[in-house]
């Protein structure tokens, strides 16, 4: 029996680059104009090969080349953290040490990119687990703050300026618990709502941080069992929660990720006042399904409920199941109903809208599209898609060949624009030069693809989420 790199050697292919084109849909197949070699897993873990393998080195670069011309009234840093483990190798993409991308826009110019890993303590030790701070999946900024994610364990704080790490955050010793990877602001108060859930009791905690940065409020949620919770939302009058049926199962851990499909259990979404307690929350019964992410959610005139989000049949439970659909759900209290239909066509995750409509009715939503034809428990992303909730259009950017998009953020080009008057930022790789680039969106039309893009001095890995902080 041959081993892969034995058996690539002697057909006279490159096993990087035949990886490289499964993980990217077939793309960059032109044998004239074949991408750079790229590492490969001799064990076929995806998440340590192509583009998502880890880098080694922090490095600096100064005086980007912008292709295009960026509007000189965009001005912040993108950063984007995302897994990269240290050693070298994970047991699942989720698992790797955090590492911060940043890149800083200004009057028209790139001014610098640097990457840094987030010294943790998990880092500092090289043992890296489970339970671990990795602070590797989302950003948030609030009370002059900015604080890296992980939602196994409480924040830590960043310098942005260099993006270099400050230390855990714990809000004077206030916060015992673990911290969701996606808090919400609320635009009108300035407070800021987080989750935390674990596998014991309690299995899911809500907390309040007031406008000034302070934690306000904690309420212990009793459910049944421990679930996996990684989103939730909010509305002017309520925190919805998801109670669904992705349960820890500790005897599991050993195959890295401790969770198990339990659709027997049911799912369900709550809604529990942001001023209540446990014994406020009114549970609305859905069909079983997970969900990740999801868009925003908010109050209708009628008193009603409305979630939106990216829906998913299963998760862990088969390989290659169908990627996110954008889904609605609208839940009545007065009646105790729940209502639930597909949003849009296609599929879509790793969702954003204008933050300054969180909790709000909003018109327009963006989101990655999926490739749905690989082995693989998560598919690559092929494509952004922008989806008009008022006409019910979608329109669809589809990257060019070897090109593939990370999480994609909407930032207004000033404070009285429209939901789209603005520019989309993602970071895409680019296969045929072997480096990433800052692709630039003009918001309202998406699909003519990023009429500006800043390359980076080098590929930087996929990753999970990213936030533009303002100049």
């Amino acid at each position: 029996m041959l081993n892969r790199r034995e058996f690539f050697r002697l057909t006279g292919a490159s096993g990087a680059s035949l990886l490289f084109a499964h993980a990217f849909g077939g793309c960059a197949s032109d044998p004239t104009h074949m991408p750079p070699a790229l590492p490969e897993d001799p064990m076929g873990r995806w998440w340590l090969s192509g583009n998502y393998a880890p880098i080694e080195d922090e490095i600096e670069a100064f005086e980007l080349e912008v292709e295009g011309a960026l509007p000189p009234s965009l001005a912040g840093t993108l950063v984007r953290n995302g897994p990269n483990p240290a050693a070298g190798e994970s047991v699942h993409w989720l698992l790797g040490d955090g590492m911060l991308h940043g890149v800083r826009l200004e009057g028209g110019r790139a001014l610098w990119y640097r990457n840094r890993y987030i010294q943790t303590q998990a880092l500092r030790s090289g043992m890296p687990s489970l339970a671990s701070n990795l602070a590797n999946t989302a950003l948030k900024t609030h009370g002059g703050r900015l604080l890296a994610l992980y939602e196994a364990a409480p924040p830590t704080e960043i310098d942005p300026s260099d993006l270099s790490t400050i230390g855990e955050y714990d809000y004077a010793g206030l916060l015992r618990r673990p911290m969701t990877a996606h808090p919400k602001i609320d635009p009108a108060t300035g407070e800021m709502f987080f989750i935390g859930y674990a596998p014991f009791p309690p299995y899911v905690t809500y907390h309040v941080v007031d406008a000034s940065g302070a934690l306000a409020r904690t309420v212990e949620v009793e459910l049944p069992a421990g679930v996996m919770m990684h989103d939730f939302q909010v509305t002017e009058r309520y925190a919805v929660l998801f109670d669904l049926p992705l349960h820890f199962d500790l005897a599991r851990i050993a195959q890295g990720l401790p969770f198990r499909w339990a659709p027997e259990a049911g799912a369900r979404l709550g809604l529990l006042p942001r001023d209540g307690s446990s014994a406020t929350v009114q549970w609305f019964e859905i069909e079983p399904c997970f969900m990740f992410h999801a868009f925003n959610a908010f109050d209708t005139p009628s008193g009603r409920v409305v979630l939106e989000g990216c829906r998913l049949d299963s998760f862990f439970a088969e390989v290659n199941a169908p990627p996110a659909s954008p889904w609605r759900w609208e839940l009545d209290p007065e009646r105790g109903t729940a209502s639930e239909e597909r949003l849009a066509d296609g599929n879509a995750d790793f969702p954003h809208v204008d933050e300054r409509r969180v909790g709000r009715e909003h018109r327009i939503a963006y989101g990655l599209r999926f490739d749905d034809t690989t082995g693989r428990d998560i598919a690559p992303p092929n494509g952004i898609r922008k989806i008009d909730r008022r006409s019910g259009e979608t329109s669809l950017w589809t990257p060019g060949a070897g090109e593939q998009p990370d999480e994609a953020l909407f930032v207004p080009i000033d404070g009285d624009a429209a939901e789209d008057g603005g520019v989309l930022l993602s970071m895409i790789f680019d296969a045929n030069r072997g480096r990433s680039f800052l692709g630039v969106f003009d918001a309202t039309r998406v699909a003519d693809g990023p009429f500006a893009k800043v390359w980076m001095p080098r590929r930087v890995p996929f990753g999970f989420h990213g936030i533009w902080l303002p100049a």
